[in-house]
Protein backbone atom coordinates (compact mmCIF):
# COMPACT_ATOMS: atom_id res chain seq x y z
CA UNK A 1 0.00 0.00 0.00
CA UNK A 2 1.43 3.13 -0.75
CA UNK A 3 1.37 6.24 1.74
CA UNK A 4 0.56 9.80 0.16
CA UNK A 5 3.27 12.41 0.98
CA UNK A 6 1.78 15.08 2.47
CA UNK A 7 2.38 18.93 1.00
CA UNK A 8 1.38 22.20 2.85
CA UNK A 9 0.09 24.94 0.58
CA UNK A 10 -0.21 28.67 0.92
CA UNK A 11 -0.74 31.82 -1.01
CA UNK A 12 1.44 34.82 -0.92
CA UNK A 13 0.84 38.28 -2.41
CA UNK A 14 3.24 37.09 -5.78
CA UNK A 15 2.11 33.75 -5.61
CA UNK A 16 1.04 30.18 -4.49
CA UNK A 17 3.57 27.96 -2.50
CA UNK A 18 3.35 24.00 -1.58
CA UNK A 19 6.22 22.78 1.19
CA UNK A 20 7.29 19.79 2.70
CA UNK A 21 6.39 18.90 6.45
CA UNK A 22 9.98 19.85 7.09
CA UNK A 23 10.09 23.18 4.87
CA UNK A 24 11.31 22.37 1.77
CA UNK A 25 9.61 24.07 -1.48
CA UNK A 26 8.00 21.30 -3.20
CA UNK A 27 6.05 23.12 -5.93
CA UNK A 28 5.14 26.93 -6.91
CA UNK A 29 3.16 28.87 -9.06
CA UNK A 30 3.92 32.55 -9.11
CA UNK A 31 1.57 35.41 -9.96
CA UNK A 32 1.21 38.64 -12.03
CA UNK A 33 4.48 41.16 -11.47
CA UNK A 34 1.88 43.99 -11.87
CA UNK A 35 0.52 44.72 -8.12
CA UNK A 36 -3.22 44.75 -9.54
CA UNK A 37 -3.65 41.75 -11.76
CA UNK A 38 -1.94 40.00 -8.82
CA UNK A 39 -4.58 40.65 -6.27
CA UNK A 40 -6.77 39.19 -8.89
CA UNK A 41 -5.00 35.91 -8.90
CA UNK A 42 -4.40 36.04 -4.97
CA UNK A 43 -8.25 36.13 -4.46
CA UNK A 44 -8.80 33.27 -6.65
CA UNK A 45 -6.49 31.05 -4.10
CA UNK A 46 -4.36 27.91 -4.57
CA UNK A 47 -6.84 25.72 -6.84
CA UNK A 48 -4.49 25.81 -10.05
CA UNK A 49 -1.70 24.53 -7.87
CA UNK A 50 -3.89 21.78 -5.82
CA UNK A 51 -4.96 20.47 -9.24
CA UNK A 52 -1.26 19.79 -10.57
CA UNK A 53 -0.14 18.10 -7.25
CA UNK A 54 -3.07 15.52 -7.19
CA UNK A 55 -0.06 12.60 -6.25
CA UNK A 56 0.46 13.90 -2.96
CA UNK A 57 -2.57 14.55 -0.04
CA UNK A 58 -3.06 18.69 0.53
CA UNK A 59 -3.33 20.14 3.56
CA UNK A 60 -3.76 24.42 3.65
CA UNK A 61 -2.93 24.79 7.33
CA UNK A 62 -0.88 27.03 9.72
CA UNK A 63 2.41 24.75 8.86
CA UNK A 64 2.52 26.42 5.57
CA UNK A 65 1.75 30.04 6.44
CA UNK A 66 4.42 30.21 8.99
CA UNK A 67 7.10 28.51 6.69
CA UNK A 68 5.75 30.98 4.53
CA UNK A 69 6.48 33.69 6.55
CA UNK A 70 9.76 33.35 7.54
CA UNK A 71 11.03 32.73 3.80
CA UNK A 72 8.39 35.65 2.10
CA UNK A 73 11.17 38.29 1.62
CA UNK A 74 13.74 35.46 0.59
CA UNK A 75 11.37 34.09 -2.02
CA UNK A 76 10.19 37.14 -3.32
CA UNK A 77 13.52 38.35 -4.54
CA UNK A 78 15.03 34.94 -5.36
CA UNK A 79 11.90 34.08 -7.86
CA UNK A 80 9.79 37.08 -8.86
CA UNK A 81 11.84 40.47 -7.91
CA UNK A 82 15.40 40.06 -8.07
CA UNK A 83 16.14 43.20 -5.77
CA UNK A 84 14.82 44.38 -1.94
CA UNK A 85 13.55 47.66 -3.56
CA UNK A 86 11.65 46.15 -6.01
CA UNK A 87 9.87 43.77 -4.15
CA UNK A 88 9.04 46.43 -1.31
CA UNK A 89 7.77 48.25 -3.97
CA UNK A 90 5.46 45.59 -5.16
CA UNK A 91 4.13 44.44 -1.52
CA UNK A 92 3.18 48.24 -0.83
CA UNK A 93 0.85 48.51 -4.18
CA UNK A 94 -0.59 45.21 -3.34
CA UNK A 95 -1.67 46.26 0.20
CA UNK A 96 -2.61 49.81 -1.01
CA UNK A 97 -4.93 47.70 -3.84
CA UNK A 98 -6.32 45.01 -1.31
CA UNK A 99 -7.11 47.64 1.13
CA UNK A 100 -9.16 50.08 -0.90
CA UNK A 101 -10.54 46.46 -2.37
CA UNK A 102 -11.65 45.64 1.30
CA UNK A 103 -12.97 48.96 2.17
CA UNK A 104 -15.30 49.37 -0.77
CA UNK A 105 -16.59 45.75 -0.10
CA UNK A 106 -17.02 47.16 3.82
CA UNK A 107 -18.46 50.70 2.59
CA UNK A 108 -21.35 48.56 0.32
CA UNK A 109 -22.29 46.48 3.00
CA UNK A 110 -22.53 48.59 5.88
CA UNK A 111 -24.81 50.75 4.23
CA UNK A 112 -26.90 47.32 3.12
CA UNK A 113 -26.61 46.61 7.24
CA UNK A 114 -28.25 50.26 7.94
CA UNK A 115 -31.08 50.03 5.44
CA UNK A 116 -32.11 46.53 6.76
CA UNK A 117 -31.47 47.73 10.61
CA UNK A 118 -33.91 50.70 9.50
CA UNK A 119 -36.11 48.61 7.83
CA UNK A 120 -36.58 46.10 10.98
CA UNK A 121 -37.21 49.07 13.31
CA UNK A 122 -39.64 49.53 10.88
CA UNK A 123 -41.12 46.40 10.99
CA UNK A 124 -40.88 46.29 14.60
CA UNK A 125 -43.00 50.02 15.19
CA UNK A 126 -45.24 48.39 12.90
CA UNK A 127 -45.99 45.10 14.07
CA UNK A 128 -46.37 47.11 17.62
CA UNK A 129 -48.90 49.06 16.07
CA UNK A 130 -50.73 46.39 14.57
CA UNK A 131 -50.49 44.07 17.38
CA UNK A 132 -52.14 46.97 20.25
CA UNK A 133 -54.70 47.45 17.81
CA UNK A 134 -55.70 43.85 17.60
CA UNK A 135 -55.76 43.50 21.37
CA UNK A 136 -58.09 46.46 21.66
CA UNK A 137 -59.92 45.12 18.97
CA UNK A 138 -60.32 41.33 19.76
CA UNK A 139 -60.71 42.55 23.63
CA UNK A 140 -64.58 43.95 22.34
CA UNK A 141 -65.60 40.12 21.51
CA UNK A 142 -62.95 38.54 24.52
CA UNK A 143 -62.01 41.31 27.43
CA UNK A 144 -61.05 38.14 29.92
CA UNK A 145 -58.22 37.25 27.66
CA UNK A 146 -55.30 37.78 29.05
CA UNK A 147 -52.41 36.67 26.32
CA UNK A 148 -49.92 38.35 25.46
CA UNK A 149 -49.69 39.84 22.12
CA UNK A 150 -47.89 37.37 20.40
CA UNK A 151 -49.79 34.69 22.10
CA UNK A 152 -53.60 36.88 20.98
CA UNK A 153 -51.98 37.02 17.54
CA UNK A 154 -51.45 33.63 16.91
CA UNK A 155 -54.61 32.04 18.98
CA UNK A 156 -56.28 34.48 16.19
CA UNK A 157 -54.61 33.48 13.54
CA UNK A 158 -55.36 30.07 13.99
CA UNK A 159 -58.95 29.99 15.67
CA UNK A 160 -60.46 32.88 14.99
CA UNK A 161 -63.44 33.48 18.00
CA UNK A 162 -63.12 32.96 21.33
CA UNK A 163 -65.40 30.08 21.36
CA UNK A 164 -62.62 28.08 19.40
CA UNK A 165 -59.59 29.11 21.99
CA UNK A 166 -58.41 26.12 24.34
CA UNK A 167 -59.67 26.26 27.53
CA UNK A 168 -62.54 29.16 26.95
CA UNK A 169 -64.96 28.88 29.37
CA UNK A 170 -67.43 32.32 28.83
CA UNK A 171 -67.37 35.66 28.46
CA UNK A 172 -69.12 39.17 28.96
CA UNK A 173 -67.97 40.55 25.35
CA UNK A 174 -69.55 41.25 22.17
CA UNK A 175 -71.18 38.15 19.86
CA UNK A 176 -69.80 38.61 16.44
CA UNK A 177 -70.86 37.52 13.54
CA UNK A 178 -68.87 35.03 11.06
CA UNK A 179 -68.05 37.77 8.29
CA UNK A 180 -66.14 39.78 11.40
CA UNK A 181 -64.84 36.92 12.75
CA UNK A 182 -63.33 36.62 9.10
CA UNK A 183 -61.71 39.98 8.61
CA UNK A 184 -60.43 39.96 12.56
CA UNK A 185 -58.80 36.43 11.59
CA UNK A 186 -57.49 37.60 8.50
CA UNK A 187 -56.16 41.28 10.16
CA UNK A 188 -54.07 38.79 13.20
CA UNK A 189 -52.46 36.41 10.13
CA UNK A 190 -51.02 39.19 8.33
CA UNK A 191 -49.68 40.04 11.48
CA UNK A 192 -48.05 36.69 11.74
CA UNK A 193 -46.40 37.69 8.22
CA UNK A 194 -45.07 40.28 9.43
CA UNK A 195 -43.55 38.40 12.56
CA UNK A 196 -41.98 35.86 10.25
CA UNK A 197 -40.30 38.70 8.01
CA UNK A 198 -39.07 40.51 11.03
CA UNK A 199 -37.55 37.10 11.76
CA UNK A 200 -36.24 36.75 8.99
CA UNK A 201 -34.35 39.95 8.66
CA UNK A 202 -33.12 39.71 11.89
CA UNK A 203 -31.31 36.38 10.64
CA UNK A 204 -30.06 38.36 7.51
CA UNK A 205 -28.60 40.75 10.41
CA UNK A 206 -27.06 38.40 12.18
CA UNK A 207 -25.66 36.09 9.75
CA UNK A 208 -24.38 39.88 7.89
CA UNK A 209 -22.97 41.18 10.65
CA UNK A 210 -20.94 37.85 11.88
CA UNK A 211 -19.16 38.03 7.95
CA UNK A 212 -18.72 41.65 8.04
CA UNK A 213 -17.18 41.95 12.15
CA UNK A 214 -16.42 38.93 13.33
CA UNK A 215 -14.47 40.64 16.42
CA UNK A 216 -17.12 42.59 17.29
CA UNK A 217 -20.35 40.46 16.75
CA UNK A 218 -18.01 38.26 19.45
CA UNK A 219 -18.28 40.78 22.41
CA UNK A 220 -21.82 41.67 21.68
CA UNK A 221 -25.36 40.59 20.23
CA UNK A 222 -25.53 41.49 15.92
CA UNK A 223 -28.53 43.14 16.42
CA UNK A 224 -27.83 45.60 18.74
CA UNK A 225 -24.20 46.07 17.14
CA UNK A 226 -26.28 46.66 14.01
CA UNK A 227 -28.32 49.33 16.04
CA UNK A 228 -24.67 51.07 17.05
CA UNK A 229 -23.24 50.85 13.48
CA UNK A 230 -26.68 52.44 12.21
CA UNK A 231 -26.01 55.11 15.16
CA UNK A 232 -22.55 56.04 14.10
CA UNK A 233 -23.69 56.47 10.38
CA UNK A 234 -21.20 53.30 9.13
CA UNK A 235 -18.12 51.05 10.39
CA UNK A 236 -15.48 53.67 8.58
CA UNK A 237 -17.22 56.33 11.11
CA UNK A 238 -17.14 53.91 14.15
CA UNK A 239 -13.66 52.87 13.68
CA UNK A 240 -12.67 56.98 14.78
CA UNK A 241 -15.07 56.31 17.88
CA UNK A 242 -13.13 57.12 21.32
CA UNK A 243 -14.01 54.03 23.21
CA UNK A 244 -16.28 56.97 25.45
CA UNK A 245 -17.54 57.87 22.33
CA UNK A 246 -18.82 54.34 21.58
CA UNK A 247 -20.20 54.28 25.54
CA UNK A 248 -22.82 57.00 24.78
CA UNK A 249 -23.90 56.24 21.21
CA UNK A 250 -27.93 56.88 21.88
CA UNK A 251 -27.53 58.94 24.73
CA UNK A 252 -26.51 61.97 22.76
CA UNK A 253 -29.90 63.82 23.81
CA UNK A 254 -29.41 63.09 27.74
CA UNK A 255 -25.69 64.35 26.85
CA UNK A 256 -26.63 67.52 25.14
CA UNK A 257 -29.12 68.08 28.41
CA UNK A 258 -25.84 67.44 30.79
CA UNK A 259 -23.54 69.66 28.92
CA UNK A 260 -26.66 72.71 28.98
CA UNK A 261 -26.17 71.65 32.65
CA UNK A 262 -30.06 70.72 32.53
CA UNK A 263 -29.41 66.68 33.79
CA UNK A 264 -27.04 64.25 35.04
CA UNK A 265 -24.46 62.92 32.54
CA UNK A 266 -25.12 59.76 31.42
CA UNK A 267 -23.15 56.43 32.05
CA UNK A 268 -23.96 55.06 28.73
CA UNK A 269 -26.44 54.60 25.62
CA UNK A 270 -27.09 51.96 23.59
CA UNK A 271 -24.42 49.40 24.63
CA UNK A 272 -26.61 48.93 28.05
CA UNK A 273 -28.89 46.06 26.09
CA UNK A 274 -25.59 43.90 26.24
CA UNK A 275 -25.84 41.22 27.78
CA UNK A 276 -22.90 42.18 30.36
CA UNK A 277 -24.00 45.36 31.35
CA UNK A 278 -27.94 43.26 31.81
CA UNK A 279 -26.29 40.74 33.95
CA UNK A 280 -24.22 43.61 36.19
CA UNK A 281 -25.00 44.65 39.37
CA UNK A 282 -26.42 48.72 39.72
CA UNK A 283 -22.59 49.69 41.22
CA UNK A 284 -21.32 47.83 38.62
CA UNK A 285 -22.66 48.65 35.49
CA UNK A 286 -20.48 51.67 34.89
CA UNK A 287 -17.46 50.51 35.41
CA UNK A 288 -18.52 47.17 32.76
CA UNK A 289 -19.96 49.84 30.31
CA UNK A 290 -15.92 51.37 30.16
CA UNK A 291 -14.50 48.28 30.13
CA UNK A 292 -16.51 46.71 27.06
CA UNK A 293 -16.55 49.95 25.49
CA UNK A 294 -12.71 50.03 25.38
CA UNK A 295 -12.63 46.59 23.90
CA UNK A 296 -15.27 47.20 21.13
CA UNK A 297 -13.10 50.54 20.29
CA UNK A 298 -10.11 47.48 19.92
CA UNK A 299 -12.24 44.77 18.09
CA UNK A 300 -14.34 47.44 15.68
CA UNK A 301 -10.82 48.83 14.52
CA UNK A 302 -9.43 45.48 13.63
CA UNK A 303 -12.51 44.53 11.87
CA UNK A 304 -12.64 47.42 9.59
CA UNK A 305 -8.63 48.32 9.44
CA UNK A 306 -6.96 44.70 9.17
CA UNK A 307 -9.95 41.89 8.94
CA UNK A 308 -7.79 39.21 11.14
CA UNK A 309 -10.11 37.00 13.20
CA UNK A 310 -9.12 37.87 17.08
CA UNK A 311 -12.58 37.00 17.92
CA UNK A 312 -11.19 34.17 20.83
CA UNK A 313 -8.39 36.43 22.40
CA UNK A 314 -10.63 39.89 22.52
CA UNK A 315 -13.98 37.92 23.97
CA UNK A 316 -11.15 35.94 26.61
CA UNK A 317 -9.15 39.12 27.81
CA UNK A 318 -13.24 41.38 27.82
CA UNK A 319 -14.42 37.91 29.73
CA UNK A 320 -11.26 38.45 32.24
CA UNK A 321 -10.84 42.00 32.90
CA UNK A 322 -14.99 42.07 33.57
CA UNK A 323 -14.11 39.51 36.30
CA UNK A 324 -11.41 41.40 37.51
CA UNK A 325 -13.99 44.07 37.45
CA UNK A 326 -16.51 42.00 39.86
CA UNK A 327 -13.63 41.72 42.70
Amino acid sequence: MTVQKTVFVTTAPFGVFAFSDNGELMRFELFDKAPKKALEQYEKGAQTLIEQLGEYSITESGLAYNILRKKLRELGVLLQFQSNESFNAFISEFCFYQSRSKMRLVFSKDKFMIQANNALDDIGKISNLMSERLKEWFGLHYPESRLSYKELVKHVATYGSREKFPGFIESVGLDLPEEDIVVIQSYAQAIEKIYEEKRRLEGYIKTSIKELMPNSSSLIDELLLAKIIASAGSIERLARFSASSIQLIGAEKALFRHLRKQGKSPKFGMIFMSSWIQAATDEQKGKIARILSAKLMQSIRIDFYSGRDESQRLRKELEDDIKKADR
